[in-house]
């Protein structure tokens, strides 16, 4: 009971077939597993469990014996070959002489073994059990009612009825009554075998033996086994096997193209994840492969899918970049191609050269071919001076899902911690190996130069006060000229955008992230700028009069966001005025025109620095405000779709901004907020839909922050006409040019008035043809402007009738 295997059961045969040929010379094997003593055999042999804590062996043979077992000494017991009669044998309960021999055993046999049982002086003979039938669970049916057996599909099942003889029947029936098996016991058994393979999982049965009944539910154990299906000479087979329950040994066989066993090994399963077996490399030679796993306590099996192996090829590898250039100070990434091997080695730095190498083995675990290090030149050396809160590992990292082990730094440049001076800005030879270990013959060789650092610029740009500068979903350089543009002017309120140009802060800031466990970017900027830290910000209100020091903001992560772009050297640093105030106490909401300056420097305490070197911008914090345009008068919009109306705001250009247009006239209630985005020149124009309301009705306008809130003063409108919309303008033209006539053509019949003729006949008057006036849109030769007005539609009137009462003095005459 070692449980280092399953063995395999020919090979027990073979062994058994040996022992009983040197042992017992002369007996006869019988098809059934059994070798006769004289006129006696064994009918059924099969182990069960009857106790908690052990199991029994019943040899059922097909007549009685006067000369039984007489104790041990005539009983030989044999696990997988090997005896273990003196260790497994715990008494004999049936002799022989009532034709049944039962053995206590003092443990429990699981199915994956091989069970052997041979009676020496046994009725006039011998007897050997070879290959008992070993099953999985014991059912015993009783009297009464009790509550259902779970047992696994694929398991044999051991129906114990102690009452049983020849004439008693056991049925098996479905949950629907249909019956599955209807039998009846072997002669001088009290065990009937039942293999459940062939049931369906999730169901429940019912058994009977005699007029004792059981129930028992069928469950599947779900037993997998997964393995890689294509690998190479040099790859481990490696089998991942999952079941539903947990906590039982399972015992994994390794077999070649010729069903040979060439390994085995015994895990505990995890009803939770896979347990990984791993039989190391094997021979293409022997190709395929298969891996068997046999769950113990059931005996079910479950076998891989065929496991092809092919002669490795020659492994290569090479840099993307054979000459890498950084920023000192920053993080530098290094990618290698591999092609037929997973594995190489690399080195950074030369110590006879360079003073300084870092090495170590990367291994490319998802498989693309590709594996890019992280060398953080920021920390180089710290772990080689015996400083323990920074590890080799932490200098030179893999990326993505491969990895890197091994790490170690050598040399004679080494630092106590990150204020002494760092690696220097040079050029450092790199290298690369196929395979685990370092070489003096790499297969590829390039440098890595690594430049001085350098702080350029700063500037301030500005973004709507509910940007989310953060939201990965939308790159910032995507903003840029949308909803973050460049200002020195910047509204309370809005967020405050420094676009830092500096090299040689990505080790810094990926320092706290990767070591200090800072949360993110925001979090490692904070850090990195606090007291003592390896960079500074300050942004200070200047405008504090005499004999006052400058007003700094405070920043924190509840009103400060950063967006990195190392590979650009650029980070962008936004600051949220609505959540900002001053040191003093001071809050910027409720001030206006405040001068700011604000200074981004690199620390002489980083390393990297010999001095503060920093930039400064200037910038000023104005009023949040918005003006509609009323140049021409009040706001004025028509009664159609797609009015627009026009303000001018020094909120950040992308801020969404609403108009809200709201009714005076009960007739013509309406509420209206169309929306509009504020253009770099500060505009906004909102366009509304008031087909529905008549002209003449008045309203008034309103700006409404991108938070609602009212932005400026309100101003009177009005829904007006097209004509009216310009009447001070035609008005004024018409006084001056009041002798020409200018208006629309007009084609449309004019019923005129009834004049009475001779013979009281009454004859209707009326113009054939329309009356068509000449007009036009542009102005006349003297400026003038189409006239309009009450005034001039009544002239027009008497004209009219003038001209019917001369066109009926003729035809009376």
């Amino acid at each position: 009971m070692s449980g280092t295997g399953t063995s395999n059961k020919l090979r027990n045969l073979f062994l058994t077939a040996l022992v009983v040929a040197s042992v017992f010379a002369g007996t006869v094997a019988f098809s059934g597993g059994a070798a006769a003593a004289g006129n006696v055999s064994v009918e059924q042999a099969v182990e069960y469990s009857a106790a908690d804590d052990g199991s029994t062996v019943e040899l059922a043979l097909n007549d009685t014996v006067t000369d039984g077992l007489d104790g041990t000494g005539e009983l030989e017991v044999y696990l997988d070959g090997n005896e273990v009669t003196d260790t497994l044998v715990a008494g004999i309960d049936e002799d022989g002489t009532s034709g049944r021999v039962e053995i206590d055993l003092s443990r429990d046999v699981t199915p994956n073994r091989n069970l052997t049982v041979k009676l020496t002086d046994f009725g006039g003979g011998s007897i050997t059990a070879v290959d008992i039938d070993v099953t999985s669970q014991t059912i015993t049916p009783v009297s009464g009612s009790q509550s259902d057996v779970n047992v696994y599909q694929g398991g044999d099942l051991a129906v114990e009825d102690t009452d049983a003889d020849a004439d008693t029947d056991i049925l098996v029936e479905d949950g629907d009554g249909a019956v599955v098996l209807a039998s009846s016991y072997a002669d001088n058994s009290e065990v009937y075998l039942f293999d459940t393979d062939d049931l369906d999982a999730g169901q429940r049965y019912d058994v009977t033996a005699g007029s004792d009944t059981a129930g028992f539910r069928v469950n599947d154990l779900d037993l997998t086994v997964e393995a890689d299906t294509d690998i190479t000479d040099e790859d481990d087979i490696t089998a991942e096997v999952t079941a539903i329950r947990g906590g039982t040994a399972a015992t994994a066989t390794l077999s070649n193209s010729d069903g040979d066993e060439v390994g085995s090994a015994v895990k505990t399963l995890d009803g939770t994840e896979a347990i990984e077996f791993d039989f190391g490399s094997r021979t293409a030679d022997n190709a395929p492969y298969t891996v068997a796993v046999t769950d113990n306590q059931t005996g079910v099996t479950a076998t891989s899918a065929d496991i092809n192996v092919s002669e490795a090829r020659d492994g290569d590898v090479s840099f993307e970049e054979r000459v890498v250039s950084d920023e000192r100070g920053d993080v530098v990434s290094i990618t290698y191609h591999l092609k037929n091997t997973d594995d190489a080695y690399v080195v950074i730095g030369d110590e006879s050269e360079d003073n300084y190498a870092i090495e170590g083995q990367i291994t490319d675990d998802d498989g693309d071919g590709e594996v890019t290090v992280e060398f953080n030149s920021y920390l180089a050396g710290v772990p080689n001076s015996g400083n323990g809160t920074i590890a080799a590992s932490d200098v030179l990292g893999a990326s993505g899902d491969d990895e890197i082990s091994g790490v170690s730094e050598s040399g004679s440049f080494a630092r106590s911690d990150l204020t002494v001076e760092a690696l220097d800005a040079a050029s450092y030879d790199t290298s690369v190996t196929v395979g685990t270990s370092k070489s003096d013959d790499p297969d590829a060789v390039g440098t890595l130069r690594l430049e001085p650092r350098s702080t350029e610029r700063i500037e301030s740009w500005v973004a709507p006060k509910d940007a989310d500068l953060a939201d990965e979903g939308t790159d910032i350089y995507d903003r840029v000229g949308s909803n973050l543009t460049q200002a020195n002017e910047i509204a309370n309120g809005d967020v405050v955008v420094h676009r830092i140009a500096v090299s040689g802060i990505e080790g810094a800031l990926d320092y706290r992230t990767d070591v200090e466990d800072a949360s993110d970017t925001t979090a490692a900027f904070l850090q990195a700028t606090g007291d003592g830290g390896a960079l500074n910000l300050w942004a200070n209100r200047t405008n504090v009069g005499a004999n006052a020091d400058e007003d700094p903001l405070q920043l924190n992560d509840s009103n400060a966001v950063v967006v990195d772009d190392p590979d650009n050297d650029t980070y962008f640093v936004a600051v949220e005025l609505d959540n900002a105030d001053y040191q003093s106490g001071a809050s910027i909401r409720e001030r206006s025109d405040d001068a700011i300056t604000t200074e981004f420097a690199v620390s002489d305490t980083t390393g990297v620095s010999d001095a503060d070197d920093g930039a400064t911008v200037n910038y000023t914090l104005v009023a949040r405000d918005a003006t509609l345009d009323t140049t021409a008068g009040p706001v004025s919009v028509q009664p159609a779709a797609d009015q627009p109306v026009t303000g001018t705001t020094t909120a950040a250009p992308g801020s969404a901004l609403k108009i809200r247009l709201s009714s005076e006239s009960d007739a013509n209630p309406f509420i209206r907020r169309p929306e509009g985005t504020v253009s770099p020149n500060g505009t906004v124009t909102a366009t509304a839909d008031l087909s529905e309301y008549a002209a003449g009705t008045n309203f008034t306008a309103q700006i409404l922050d991108v938070d609602g809130d009212e932005l400026g003063n309100d101003e009177s409108g009005r829904i007006v006409t097209a004509d009216t919309a310009n009447s001070t303008t035609r008005s004024a033209n018409a006084s001056a040019n009041s002798g020409v006539t200018t208006a629309e053509p007009t084609e449309e019949t004019t019923e005129q008035p009834t004049v009475t003729g001779r013979g009281d006949e009454s004859t209707p008057v009326s113009t054939e043809e329309p009356t068509t006036m000449a007009t036009t849109d542009e102005p006349t030769e003297h400026g003038t402007t189409p006239a309009s007005g009450p005034g001039f539609t009544a002239v027009i009137a008497l004209v009219a009738l003038a001209t019917v009462a001369l066109l009926a003095v003729r035809r009376d005459g």
